[in-house]
């Protein structure tokens, strides 16, 4: 019914060329019987093109001494001004009017000879499509005004500007027949503008291709190694327009820019490292300069091998005075005084509890730096394949008791770790070990050769990978040679004692694994000791993984690894090849593990893995 009535309504008003017309709802009075009697009926046609005729009935029309069409632009406010046209009474009942040049839409105005106004409910709309003829400036800065000229150009509706920034005719400076002003976004960006006409599924015209719009360009810095809380000035140009400014790992510093925009000062924050700092605009774009700031360096840490409660361990590297905190293995902090430290040297004394792994040494909550691993002495967990004192001079001798029959091989594990005790002898100021087969070619995965530039006893422990114990088997056993030691002891970890195996994924920080019984029935049947090694067997799921293994009631951590090459979070991960330690990692068991192992909470487990892109195949015993 509704298709029906509309079609009926357009065919009426097709037929007879006019547009019917209401009484108005303003305060003019617009009522046929009003005291001069001059009412609208209807005018047309619609649309109407300016300088055409268009035709007005109505009542008592004779009575008109003025015609006004209304002047400005209505998208933005209604017509206070109008124009007079020029018209011919035919009758009482019906006038032609010539549409004047520079009339907008809106209401028709009838005064009277009285000087009573009668305005029509129907606006007038005319025939008038957008020309744009030219746009400028075409550099301009973000806040500026260009304009849009042509004819036509009051009915735009909306512009865009690159990356869709879109400002609407409501939100225009000025808006007249010929000449548009836009005012430039402050998030806009150099690239195309368009225009349409504000109508639902309107088409985008282009204007220009190639708005250049100022960008803020920083091109130098004061100070390029500033020290920490240090003010420093960036320079260049168009500056006024960044809205933020990051430092590495610290983002939103205050700052301050100068008047004419080419340059801004801000505060090293104490907490940043080195790296780009980074300006943001409103347009999302960003320009940056690099600093280096003073920050920590490690070079060395001895002993590393064997450590014992109550060791000095050494560490050495550059500003070590700048470090706050050491984190060392097995989740044990000692803060600033509770070491000796210099620029270059910092000496701690190892603490009970302390497991194997690496040591962080903190300078800030944003930067720390770690050791290479430290592996504690263990009780228990080696035996002696071999003992005595063989010395070997400049490669012309070698140790080859455990070749060629000397020890069976075939009994060992991948997995197990062999371990040689030797003395290097520094009289000639170097000393090289190679640990081959029975033919003295090196052991696939191994040194070639380990060098030594110290005196005091080296531990050169090797876990065993089945290319090595193929190479031992078929290939004649183990011989040590090289040049300037003396080998003293060659000793095996023990085997395993399976405690789980199966397969249990550790993925995305959220799929997190209780392992081993809550109260740590596997560990007790084992006869698990304090010093005894347990094993976690994984395979990665993707190149990038992360495992963390804690007390399994969410207690304390006792170890994280991950993969090398990949971020640490500061530290908190050693980098770890999993293919040269066999597939596992490690961690030793202490009297606190052990207790927590065993205490009953009707919950957890006796481990929590917790990382990303990890599979666990197995646990055991060592």
């Amino acid at each position: 019914m509704k298709k029906i009535f509309n079609y009926i309504m357009l065919l009426a008003v097709s037929l007879s060329g006019l547009t019917l017309t209401a009484c108005s709802d303003d305060e003019l009075d617009t009522n046929q019987y009003n005291k001069s009697g001059v009412n609208i009926l209807a005018f047309g046609p619609m649309p109407v093109t300016r300088g055409d005729a268009m035709r007005v009935t109505g009542t008592q029309l004779n009575k008109v001494k003025e015609v006004l069409f209304p002047e400005g632009n209505q998208k933005l406010t209604p017509s206070t001004n109008f124009i007079n046209a020029e018209f011919t009474l035919s009758n009482s009942e019906e006038m032609t009017v010539v549409i004047p040049d520079m009339c907008v839409p809106g209401k028709l105005r009838l005064v009277t000879n009285n000087n009573d106004t009668i305005v029509s409910a129907s606006n007038i709309s005319f025939v008038e499509e957008i020309e744009v003829t030219g746009m400028s400036p075409m550099q301009v800065h973000p806040g500026d005004i260009v304009t849009i000229s042509g004819e036509y150009v009051w009915n735009i509706g909306e512009v865009t500007f690159a990356a869709g920034k879109k400002v609407t005719a409501e939100e225009f400076v000025l808006n007249t027949r010929n000449e548009v002003q836009v005012r430039v976004p402050m998030d806009a960006q150099t690239g195309a503008v368009t225009y349409n006409d504000g109508s639902e599924g309107a088409v985008e015209v282009v204007i220009t291709d190639n708005l250049m719009v100022d960008a803020a360009v920083a091109t130098s810095v004061s100070n390029p190694t500033p020290e920490f809380n240090e003010q420093i000035t960036i320079y260049g140009e168009n500056l006024d327009l960044v809205t933020a400014v990051d430092f590495p790992s610290v983002a939103g510093v205050e700052y301050t820019v100068a008047s004419d925009g080419k340059s801004i000062t801000v505060i090293v924050p104490a907490n940043t490292v080195s790296g780009n700092i980074v300006m943001t605009s409103a347009s999302g774009l960003t320009t940056s300069v690099e600093i280096t700031v003073p920050l920590i360096t490690y070079t060395s840490v001895s002993p590393a091998e064997d450590v014992r409660e109550g060791d000095e361990i050494t560490i050495t590297g550059t500003l070590l005075d700048r470090v706050t905190k050491l984190v060392l293995p097995g989740d044990i902090t000692l803060e600033q005084g509770s070491f000796s430290q210099t620029a270059t040297e910092i000496k701690f004394t190892v603490p009970e509890g302390m497991g194997d792994g690496q040591v962080t040494l903190v300078q800030h909550e944003n930067y720390s730096v770690t050791t290479d691993k430290i592996a504690m002495h263990h009780e228990g967990t080696e035996i002696p394949i071999w003992q005595g004192s063989v010395h070997v001079g400049n490669w012309d001798g070698s140790m080859g008791a455990l070749s060629w029959g000397g020890y069976d091989w075939s009994q060992v594990k991948a997995g197990q770790v062999l371990s040689i005790y030797l003395t290097p002898d520094m009289t000639e100021g170097w000393s090289q070990l190679r640990v081959s087969n029975g033919s003295w070619v090196a052991l696939p995965g191994t040194s070639d050769p380990y060098e030594f530039n110290t005196a005091d006893e080296q531990i050169v422990r090797i876990t065993l990978t089945d290319a090595m114990l193929s190479e031992l088997v078929n290939n004649g056993g183990l011989v040590l040679c090289g040049a300037w030691w003396t080998c003293t002891k060659i000793t095996l970890s023990p085997l395993e004692t399976v405690l789980w195996e199966g397969e249990t994924l550790v993925d995305d920080w959220a799929n997190q694994p209780y392992m081993l019984s809550d109260a740590g029935a596997e560990l007790a049947a084992a006869g698990a000791q304090v010093g005894q090694a347990v094993h976690f067997y994984i395979t990665p799921t993707d190149p990038d993984w992360k495992l963390e293994i804690l007390e399994g009631h969410w207690g304390p951590s006792y170890g994280a690894w991950g993969a090398v090459g990949y971020d640490t979070e500061n530290g908190k991960f050693a980098e770890t090849d999993l293919e040269a330690i066999g597939g596992k990692v490690t961690i030793f068991l202490t009297q606190a593990m052990l207790d927590a192992a065993y205490t009953q909470q009707w919950w957890g487990g006796t481990f929590i893995l917790n990382g990303d892109n990890v599979k666990c195949t197995k646990i055991a015993l060592e």
